[in-house]
């Protein structure tokens, strides 16, 4: 087997160093270190590929399916983040997270769903009430729905 190496002062190591292996099995978190480097060094696709194999192997694991989101969010493929953050928020359940609800918002901005994203900020602050992030969020949708509903009336 071949050893990577690590240079100083690098901080993170090579993909093949994080690639599944027989000694790295192909678990949710060995792929999500994988997906992790591929990104911090701009191998987007790779990082999708890789991202779409865990999903096939992991269909159900809550970290397999955020980073996934994640890589979907980083490649403004909306309509995946939005289903993929969809089965997290299912999967879940009642103990949906802050940062999917904060990921399911943004990525429902980013896609012009505007009203089903205040709707959805509604819903993240009366489990969240003190979150700072959803308070921005729900201002600033609060705008942006103000003109909407005024038109509607």
């Amino acid at each position: 087997m071949q050893e990577q190496v690590q240079m100083p002062g690098s901080a993170q190591p090579s993909p093949a160093a994080v690639m599944p292996t027989a000694e790295r099995p192909l678990d949710p978190h060995n792929i999500r270190e994988a997906i992790a480097v591929l990104m911090t060094q701009g191998q987007i696709e790779m990082a999708t590929e890789m991202a779409d194999l865990a999903r096939a192997l992991h269909p159900h694991d809550p970290s397999v399916l955020a980073v996934s989101a994640l890589v979907a969010e980083v490649t403004q493929d909306w309509f995946k983040a939005h289903a993929l953050l969809t089965r997290l928020h299912h999967l879940q359940g009642e103990s949906v997270t802050v940062d999917t609800w904060r990921h399911e918002i943004r990525v429902l901005r980013c896609m012009g769903s505007t009203l089903q994203a205040f709707e959805q900020v509604q819903k993240a602050l009366a489990q969240y009430p003190s979150d700072e992030v959803l308070h921005k969020e729900l201002d600033e949708l609060r705008a942006l729905c103000a003109p909407a509903a005024a038109q509607a009336d």
